[in-house]
Protein backbone atom coordinates (compact mmCIF):
# COMPACT_ATOMS: atom_id res chain seq x y z
CA UNK A 1 0.00 0.00 0.00
CA UNK A 2 1.41 3.43 -1.00
CA UNK A 3 1.47 6.05 1.98
CA UNK A 4 -0.73 8.61 2.36
CA UNK A 5 0.05 12.40 3.23
CA UNK A 6 -2.90 14.22 4.24
CA UNK A 7 -1.54 17.80 3.62
CA UNK A 8 -2.47 21.48 5.18
CA UNK A 9 -5.28 20.41 7.56
CA UNK A 10 -5.93 21.67 11.19
CA UNK A 11 -5.85 18.72 13.64
CA UNK A 12 -6.30 17.37 17.09
CA UNK A 13 -3.96 15.07 18.35
CA UNK A 14 -5.47 13.70 21.47
CA UNK A 15 -8.59 15.10 23.72
CA UNK A 16 -6.17 17.58 25.92
CA UNK A 17 -4.36 19.09 23.09
CA UNK A 18 -4.88 22.07 21.08
CA UNK A 19 -5.96 22.85 17.58
CA UNK A 20 -3.01 22.68 15.56
CA UNK A 21 -1.94 22.96 11.90
CA UNK A 22 0.08 19.99 10.80
CA UNK A 23 0.44 17.19 7.76
CA UNK A 24 -0.20 13.41 8.33
CA UNK A 25 1.96 10.70 7.23
CA UNK A 26 0.17 7.31 6.92
CA UNK A 27 2.16 3.88 6.02
CA UNK A 28 0.09 0.71 5.64
CA UNK A 29 -2.34 0.88 8.26
CA UNK A 30 -1.10 3.50 10.93
CA UNK A 31 0.11 7.11 11.57
CA UNK A 32 4.10 7.17 11.13
CA UNK A 33 4.87 10.77 11.62
CA UNK A 34 2.75 13.81 12.13
CA UNK A 35 4.30 17.11 10.89
CA UNK A 36 3.80 20.13 12.94
CA UNK A 37 5.04 22.67 10.68
CA UNK A 38 3.65 21.05 7.05
CA UNK A 39 6.24 18.67 5.05
CA UNK A 40 6.99 18.56 1.27
CA UNK A 41 5.44 15.81 0.07
CA UNK A 42 8.80 14.98 -2.14
CA UNK A 43 10.80 14.36 1.06
CA UNK A 44 10.65 10.75 1.86
CA UNK A 45 9.49 9.06 -1.13
CA UNK A 46 6.48 8.73 -3.34
CA UNK A 47 3.40 9.02 -1.68
CA UNK A 48 -0.66 10.08 -2.05
CA UNK A 49 -1.24 12.89 -1.74
CA UNK A 50 -4.07 14.34 0.06
CA UNK A 51 -5.31 18.00 0.50
CA UNK A 52 -7.38 18.81 3.34
CA UNK A 53 -7.46 22.32 3.16
CA UNK A 54 -10.63 23.67 5.15
CA UNK A 55 -10.63 20.55 6.89
CA UNK A 56 -10.33 19.26 10.99
CA UNK A 57 -8.62 15.80 11.48
CA UNK A 58 -8.94 14.24 14.88
CA UNK A 59 -8.87 10.92 16.11
CA UNK A 60 -11.85 8.44 14.77
CA UNK A 61 -14.70 8.69 17.16
CA UNK A 62 -15.45 4.97 18.87
CA UNK A 63 -18.87 3.74 19.77
CA UNK A 64 -18.17 1.66 22.66
CA UNK A 65 -21.59 -0.26 22.41
CA UNK A 66 -23.80 -1.33 19.64
CA UNK A 67 -26.19 -3.66 18.28
CA UNK A 68 -26.04 -2.80 14.72
CA UNK A 69 -28.76 -5.29 13.12
CA UNK A 70 -31.40 -3.19 15.50
CA UNK A 71 -31.48 -1.20 12.24
CA UNK A 72 -34.40 -3.40 11.24
CA UNK A 73 -36.42 -2.13 14.68
CA UNK A 74 -35.72 1.43 13.92
CA UNK A 75 -39.01 3.25 14.93
CA UNK A 76 -40.57 0.63 17.00
CA UNK A 77 -42.15 0.94 20.52
CA UNK A 78 -40.80 4.39 20.59
CA UNK A 79 -42.65 5.47 23.39
CA UNK A 80 -42.74 2.46 25.77
CA UNK A 81 -40.59 1.55 28.90
CA UNK A 82 -38.18 -0.70 29.05
CA UNK A 83 -39.91 -4.06 29.96
CA UNK A 84 -42.75 -3.42 26.93
CA UNK A 85 -40.08 -2.60 24.72
CA UNK A 86 -37.44 -5.13 25.21
CA UNK A 87 -40.29 -8.45 25.91
CA UNK A 88 -43.23 -7.08 23.96
CA UNK A 89 -41.30 -6.19 20.87
CA UNK A 90 -37.97 -6.54 20.45
CA UNK A 91 -37.55 -10.33 21.77
CA UNK A 92 -40.16 -11.63 19.53
CA UNK A 93 -38.90 -9.84 16.67
CA UNK A 94 -35.68 -11.15 16.86
CA UNK A 95 -36.86 -14.40 16.46
CA UNK A 96 -37.27 -14.04 13.35
CA UNK A 97 -34.06 -12.96 11.71
CA UNK A 98 -31.75 -14.87 9.95
CA UNK A 99 -27.89 -14.23 8.66
CA UNK A 100 -29.15 -12.54 5.38
CA UNK A 101 -31.35 -9.90 7.00
CA UNK A 102 -28.93 -9.39 9.70
CA UNK A 103 -26.10 -8.73 7.28
CA UNK A 104 -27.83 -6.14 5.23
CA UNK A 105 -29.11 -4.86 8.65
CA UNK A 106 -25.52 -4.36 10.25
CA UNK A 107 -24.17 -3.15 6.71
CA UNK A 108 -26.46 -0.18 7.10
CA UNK A 109 -25.72 0.55 10.45
CA UNK A 110 -21.98 0.75 9.66
CA UNK A 111 -22.51 2.58 6.55
CA UNK A 112 -24.26 5.26 8.52
CA UNK A 113 -21.48 5.51 11.88
CA UNK A 114 -18.88 5.32 8.85
CA UNK A 115 -20.90 8.42 7.35
CA UNK A 116 -21.09 9.83 11.18
CA UNK A 117 -17.50 9.49 11.70
CA UNK A 118 -17.27 6.66 13.70
CA UNK A 119 -14.02 4.24 13.19
CA UNK A 120 -14.83 1.27 15.70
CA UNK A 121 -17.78 0.21 17.19
CA UNK A 122 -18.39 -2.90 19.91
CA UNK A 123 -21.05 -4.93 19.40
CA UNK A 124 -22.89 -7.43 20.67
CA UNK A 125 -25.37 -9.24 18.97
CA UNK A 126 -26.06 -13.04 17.27
CA UNK A 127 -25.05 -14.05 13.65
CA UNK A 128 -22.39 -12.88 14.23
CA UNK A 129 -20.11 -14.64 11.17
CA UNK A 130 -22.58 -12.21 9.52
CA UNK A 131 -21.83 -9.17 11.28
CA UNK A 132 -18.04 -9.58 11.40
CA UNK A 133 -18.90 -10.04 7.59
CA UNK A 134 -20.69 -6.75 7.34
CA UNK A 135 -17.56 -4.89 9.07
CA UNK A 136 -14.95 -6.23 7.20
CA UNK A 137 -17.31 -5.51 3.63
CA UNK A 138 -17.40 -2.09 4.87
CA UNK A 139 -13.75 -1.39 6.44
CA UNK A 140 -15.19 -0.91 10.05
CA UNK A 141 -13.06 -1.99 13.17
CA UNK A 142 -14.63 -3.25 15.61
CA UNK A 143 -14.91 -6.07 18.69
CA UNK A 144 -18.33 -8.21 18.29
CA UNK A 145 -19.27 -10.70 20.85
CA UNK A 146 -22.39 -12.96 20.77
CA UNK A 147 -25.21 -12.28 22.39
CA UNK A 148 -25.45 -15.28 25.13
CA UNK A 149 -28.71 -15.73 27.18
CA UNK A 150 -29.58 -18.40 28.97
CA UNK A 151 -32.86 -20.92 28.49
CA UNK A 152 -31.97 -24.16 28.72
CA UNK A 153 -28.42 -26.39 28.45
CA UNK A 154 -28.72 -27.37 24.83
CA UNK A 155 -29.49 -23.49 23.90
CA UNK A 156 -26.68 -22.43 26.31
CA UNK A 157 -24.39 -24.45 24.58
CA UNK A 158 -25.06 -23.91 20.72
CA UNK A 159 -24.81 -20.30 22.06
CA UNK A 160 -21.02 -21.22 23.15
CA UNK A 161 -20.73 -22.71 20.18
CA UNK A 162 -21.19 -20.25 17.73
CA UNK A 163 -19.07 -17.82 19.72
CA UNK A 164 -16.14 -20.06 19.57
CA UNK A 165 -16.97 -20.76 15.91
CA UNK A 166 -17.00 -16.45 15.20
CA UNK A 167 -13.76 -16.64 17.46
CA UNK A 168 -12.33 -18.74 15.24
CA UNK A 169 -13.14 -17.43 12.14
CA UNK A 170 -12.74 -13.85 12.59
CA UNK A 171 -10.51 -13.01 15.76
CA UNK A 172 -7.92 -10.69 14.33
CA UNK A 173 -9.25 -10.99 10.89
CA UNK A 174 -7.61 -8.26 8.43
CA UNK A 175 -6.79 -6.37 11.93
CA UNK A 176 -9.67 -5.17 12.05
CA UNK A 177 -11.91 -7.47 14.34
CA UNK A 178 -11.67 -8.54 17.69
CA UNK A 179 -14.10 -11.84 19.07
CA UNK A 180 -15.18 -11.53 22.68
CA UNK A 181 -18.31 -12.93 24.88
CA UNK A 182 -21.31 -11.18 25.29
CA UNK A 183 -23.09 -12.05 27.87
CA UNK A 184 -26.30 -10.41 27.80
CA UNK A 185 -27.03 -9.36 31.04
CA UNK A 186 -27.32 -10.92 34.51
CA UNK A 187 -30.95 -11.10 34.73
CA UNK A 188 -31.12 -13.21 31.33
CA UNK A 189 -27.51 -15.39 32.38
CA UNK A 190 -27.56 -17.30 35.80
CA UNK A 191 -24.21 -16.74 37.98
CA UNK A 192 -22.87 -20.23 37.32
CA UNK A 193 -22.93 -19.10 33.81
CA UNK A 194 -21.55 -15.77 33.89
CA UNK A 195 -18.79 -17.78 35.94
CA UNK A 196 -18.60 -20.36 33.16
CA UNK A 197 -18.15 -17.49 30.84
CA UNK A 198 -15.49 -15.51 32.94
CA UNK A 199 -13.24 -18.89 32.70
CA UNK A 200 -13.17 -18.73 29.22
CA UNK A 201 -13.15 -15.42 28.61
CA UNK A 202 -9.63 -15.22 30.62
CA UNK A 203 -8.16 -18.21 29.04
CA UNK A 204 -8.88 -16.19 25.86
CA UNK A 205 -7.72 -13.37 26.92
CA UNK A 206 -10.95 -12.02 25.46
CA UNK A 207 -13.00 -9.12 26.45
CA UNK A 208 -16.12 -9.38 27.70
CA UNK A 209 -19.60 -7.20 26.87
CA UNK A 210 -22.37 -7.45 29.36
CA UNK A 211 -25.35 -4.96 30.19
CA UNK A 212 -25.35 -3.94 33.60
CA UNK A 213 -27.92 -1.88 35.83
CA UNK A 214 -29.63 -0.70 32.65
CA UNK A 215 -32.53 -0.19 34.71
CA UNK A 216 -33.91 0.19 38.28
CA UNK A 217 -36.06 -3.43 38.86
CA UNK A 218 -32.01 -4.96 37.99
CA UNK A 219 -31.21 -3.73 41.77
CA UNK A 220 -34.29 -6.39 42.86
CA UNK A 221 -32.37 -9.51 40.51
CA UNK A 222 -28.93 -8.97 41.52
CA UNK A 223 -25.48 -7.13 43.02
CA UNK A 224 -22.31 -6.37 42.28
CA UNK A 225 -21.21 -8.69 45.23
CA UNK A 226 -22.84 -11.58 43.36
CA UNK A 227 -21.44 -10.68 40.15
CA UNK A 228 -17.70 -10.27 41.73
CA UNK A 229 -17.87 -14.04 42.84
CA UNK A 230 -18.30 -14.91 39.77
CA UNK A 231 -14.97 -13.25 38.40
CA UNK A 232 -16.22 -11.34 35.57
CA UNK A 233 -15.02 -8.38 37.14
CA UNK A 234 -11.63 -10.10 36.74
CA UNK A 235 -11.78 -10.01 32.76
CA UNK A 236 -11.38 -7.20 30.44
CA UNK A 237 -14.93 -6.51 30.92
CA UNK A 238 -17.22 -3.72 29.13
CA UNK A 239 -19.73 -2.86 31.17
CA UNK A 240 -22.60 -0.93 29.11
CA UNK A 241 -25.27 1.95 30.58
CA UNK A 242 -24.61 1.12 35.16
CA UNK A 243 -27.34 3.73 35.14
CA UNK A 244 -28.52 2.54 38.04
CA UNK A 245 -24.93 2.07 39.92
CA UNK A 246 -24.38 3.80 43.31
CA UNK A 247 -21.15 4.96 45.00
CA UNK A 248 -19.99 1.47 46.31
CA UNK A 249 -21.06 0.10 43.01
CA UNK A 250 -18.81 2.79 40.95
CA UNK A 251 -15.74 1.78 43.78
CA UNK A 252 -15.86 -1.81 42.95
CA UNK A 253 -15.56 -0.43 39.26
CA UNK A 254 -12.40 1.76 39.50
CA UNK A 255 -10.96 -1.40 41.93
CA UNK A 256 -11.43 -3.94 38.96
CA UNK A 257 -10.88 -1.44 36.55
CA UNK A 258 -13.86 -1.92 34.71
CA UNK A 259 -15.07 0.01 31.62
CA UNK A 260 -18.23 1.74 31.10
CA UNK A 261 -20.59 2.71 28.36
CA UNK A 262 -22.60 5.78 28.74
CA UNK A 263 -25.76 5.50 26.25
CA UNK A 264 -26.89 8.55 27.26
CA UNK A 265 -30.00 9.04 24.28
CA UNK A 266 -30.97 5.28 24.55
CA UNK A 267 -30.96 5.16 28.83
CA UNK A 268 -33.37 8.30 28.39
CA UNK A 269 -35.52 7.30 25.85
CA UNK A 270 -36.75 3.85 27.78
CA UNK A 271 -36.84 5.89 30.88
CA UNK A 272 -34.18 4.48 33.02
CA UNK A 273 -32.31 7.33 33.91
CA UNK A 274 -29.50 9.13 33.69
CA UNK A 275 -26.04 6.96 34.38
CA UNK A 276 -23.48 8.83 37.19
CA UNK A 277 -21.05 9.88 34.95
CA UNK A 278 -19.29 12.33 36.69
CA UNK A 279 -19.24 10.28 39.82
CA UNK A 280 -17.31 7.69 38.14
CA UNK A 281 -14.86 9.75 36.59
CA UNK A 282 -14.29 11.20 39.72
CA UNK A 283 -13.40 7.72 41.35
CA UNK A 284 -11.04 7.52 37.86
CA UNK A 285 -13.38 4.91 35.97
CA UNK A 286 -12.85 4.33 32.88
CA UNK A 287 -15.87 5.85 31.14
CA UNK A 288 -16.70 5.52 27.26
CA UNK A 289 -19.70 6.69 25.17
CA UNK A 290 -21.76 4.41 23.14
CA UNK A 291 -25.16 4.56 20.90
CA UNK A 292 -26.34 1.62 21.57
CA UNK A 293 -29.02 -0.15 19.36
CA UNK A 294 -31.32 2.09 16.30
CA UNK A 295 -34.16 0.22 18.06
CA UNK A 296 -33.43 2.32 21.49
CA UNK A 297 -31.98 5.61 20.52
CA UNK A 298 -32.99 5.85 17.23
CA UNK A 299 -29.66 7.04 15.30
CA UNK A 300 -26.43 5.76 15.34
CA UNK A 301 -24.59 9.55 15.55
CA UNK A 302 -21.86 9.83 18.14
CA UNK A 303 -21.47 13.73 17.74
CA UNK A 304 -25.67 13.66 19.00
CA UNK A 305 -25.11 11.21 22.07
CA UNK A 306 -21.81 13.37 23.37
CA UNK A 307 -24.08 16.29 23.36
CA UNK A 308 -26.91 14.56 25.22
CA UNK A 309 -24.00 13.12 27.52
CA UNK A 310 -22.75 16.76 28.01
CA UNK A 311 -26.31 18.18 28.94
CA UNK A 312 -27.42 15.38 31.11
CA UNK A 313 -24.23 15.48 33.56
CA UNK A 314 -24.58 19.05 33.50
CA UNK A 315 -28.18 19.17 34.78
CA UNK A 316 -27.67 16.21 37.24
CA UNK A 317 -24.50 17.67 38.52
CA UNK A 318 -23.38 21.21 37.36
CA UNK A 319 -22.07 22.70 34.09
CA UNK A 320 -18.51 23.61 35.78
CA UNK A 321 -18.28 20.10 36.60
CA UNK A 322 -18.59 18.65 33.12
CA UNK A 323 -15.51 19.20 30.85
CA UNK A 324 -15.09 19.71 26.99
CA UNK A 325 -11.97 17.56 27.16
CA UNK A 326 -13.71 14.75 29.41
CA UNK A 327 -16.62 14.29 26.81
CA UNK A 328 -14.10 13.73 24.02
CA UNK A 329 -11.80 11.64 25.86
CA UNK A 330 -14.28 9.35 26.52
CA UNK A 331 -14.86 9.56 22.44
CA UNK A 332 -11.61 8.75 21.71
CA UNK A 333 -8.64 7.77 23.96
CA UNK A 334 -10.96 6.20 27.21
CA UNK A 335 -12.19 3.63 23.96
CA UNK A 336 -8.72 2.47 22.99
CA UNK A 337 -7.78 2.28 26.81
CA UNK A 338 -10.96 -0.25 27.28
CA UNK A 339 -10.13 -2.72 24.10
CA UNK A 340 -6.57 -2.10 24.58
CA UNK A 341 -5.94 -0.97 21.17
CA UNK A 342 -4.13 2.10 19.35
CA UNK A 343 -7.10 4.47 18.92
CA UNK A 344 -8.04 7.86 20.01
CA UNK A 345 -4.90 9.82 19.28
CA UNK A 346 -3.08 11.03 16.41
CA UNK A 347 0.26 9.81 17.29
CA UNK A 348 2.42 7.71 15.51
CA UNK A 349 2.46 3.74 15.99
CA UNK A 350 -1.52 4.70 16.15
CA UNK A 351 -3.76 3.22 13.78
CA UNK A 352 -4.60 5.21 11.01
CA UNK A 353 -8.32 5.49 12.41
CA UNK A 354 -9.08 9.05 11.76
CA UNK A 355 -12.15 11.57 11.04
CA UNK A 356 -12.30 14.60 9.12
CA UNK A 357 -14.47 17.48 9.29
CA UNK A 358 -15.29 20.43 7.14
CA UNK A 359 -15.39 23.25 8.84
CA UNK A 360 -16.62 25.68 5.99
CA UNK A 361 -20.45 23.82 7.37
CA UNK A 362 -22.14 26.81 9.40
CA UNK A 363 -21.65 24.71 12.38
CA UNK A 364 -18.57 25.28 12.78
CA UNK A 365 -18.38 28.90 12.62
CA UNK A 366 -16.52 31.63 13.95
CA UNK A 367 -13.87 28.96 13.10
CA UNK A 368 -11.63 30.47 16.03
CA UNK A 369 -9.26 27.28 16.43
CA UNK A 370 -9.87 27.20 20.04
CA UNK A 371 -13.29 26.91 19.60
CA UNK A 372 -13.67 24.14 17.06
CA UNK A 373 -13.59 21.67 19.75
CA UNK A 374 -16.33 23.22 21.85
CA UNK A 375 -17.79 23.09 18.48
CA UNK A 376 -17.38 19.37 17.58
CA UNK A 377 -19.38 18.58 21.43
CA UNK A 378 -21.88 20.88 20.94
CA UNK A 379 -22.77 22.55 17.40
CA UNK A 380 -21.47 19.93 14.89
CA UNK A 381 -24.09 17.67 13.06
CA UNK A 382 -22.83 14.27 11.25
CA UNK A 383 -23.49 16.47 8.13
CA UNK A 384 -20.13 18.11 8.88
CA UNK A 385 -18.23 14.91 8.33
CA UNK A 386 -16.59 14.88 5.60
CA UNK A 387 -14.51 11.94 5.47
CA UNK A 388 -13.54 8.57 7.84
CA UNK A 389 -10.54 5.98 7.82
CA UNK A 390 -9.78 2.93 8.77
CA UNK A 391 -6.62 1.41 8.87
CA UNK A 392 -5.40 3.78 6.69
CA UNK A 393 -8.26 3.19 4.40
CA UNK A 394 -10.83 6.00 3.11
CA UNK A 395 -14.28 3.84 4.22
CA UNK A 396 -16.06 7.16 3.82
CA UNK A 397 -15.42 9.98 1.75
CA UNK A 398 -17.54 13.03 0.92
CA UNK A 399 -20.44 11.32 0.57
CA UNK A 400 -19.51 8.13 -1.01
CA UNK A 401 -18.00 4.80 0.97
CA UNK A 402 -15.21 3.53 -1.41
CA UNK A 403 -15.08 -0.05 -0.61
CA UNK A 404 -18.86 -1.05 -1.18
CA UNK A 405 -20.98 -1.00 -3.56
CA UNK A 406 -24.53 0.28 -2.22
CA UNK A 407 -26.85 -0.34 -4.64
CA UNK A 408 -28.53 -3.31 -3.39
CA UNK A 409 -28.01 -2.60 0.36
CA UNK A 410 -31.04 -0.69 0.81
CA UNK A 411 -33.15 -2.65 -1.13
CA UNK A 412 -32.48 -5.93 0.37
CA UNK A 413 -32.36 -4.30 3.98
CA UNK A 414 -36.30 -2.97 2.83
CA UNK A 415 -36.88 -6.84 1.90
CA UNK A 416 -36.45 -8.09 5.60
CA UNK A 417 -37.59 -5.72 6.85
CA UNK A 418 -40.90 -6.23 5.18
CA UNK A 419 -41.10 -9.99 5.58
CA UNK A 420 -40.30 -9.75 9.60
CA UNK A 421 -42.95 -6.68 10.10
CA UNK A 422 -45.29 -9.22 8.05
CA UNK A 423 -44.71 -12.20 10.00
CA UNK A 424 -44.67 -10.55 13.59
CA UNK A 425 -47.99 -11.22 15.63
CA UNK A 426 -47.33 -9.39 18.76
CA UNK A 427 -46.90 -12.17 21.13
CA UNK A 428 -44.86 -12.10 24.14
CA UNK A 429 -41.87 -14.52 24.10
CA UNK A 430 -38.67 -15.49 25.17
CA UNK A 431 -35.97 -15.03 22.62
CA UNK A 432 -34.35 -18.37 22.39
CA UNK A 433 -31.58 -16.57 20.40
Amino acid sequence: MKKKLLKNAYIIISADFPVQKADILISENEILQVFPNGINEKSFGEAEVWDMSGKLITPGFINAHSHVAMTLFRGIADDMNFKEWLFDNMLPREELLDDESVYYASMLALMEMAGKGITFSADMYFFTNSICKAFSDVGMRGCISRGLSFDDQKGWDRRLDETMDTYNRYNGYKNLLEVGFGPHAPYTVPMERLAEVASLAKKLGASVQMHIYESAWERESYTFSDLDKTGIFDTKLIAAHCVQADMQDIKTLAAKNVTVVHNPCSNLKLGNGTAPVIAMLDENVNVTVGTDGAASNNSLDILGEMKIMALSQKSKYSPSQVKINDVLRMAWENGGYAFGKKMGRIEPGYYADLTVFDISKPSFYPTDLQRLKSHIVYSAGSDSVFATMVNGEWIYYNGTYPLIKESDIYEKFQKSFIRIENTFNGNSIISGN
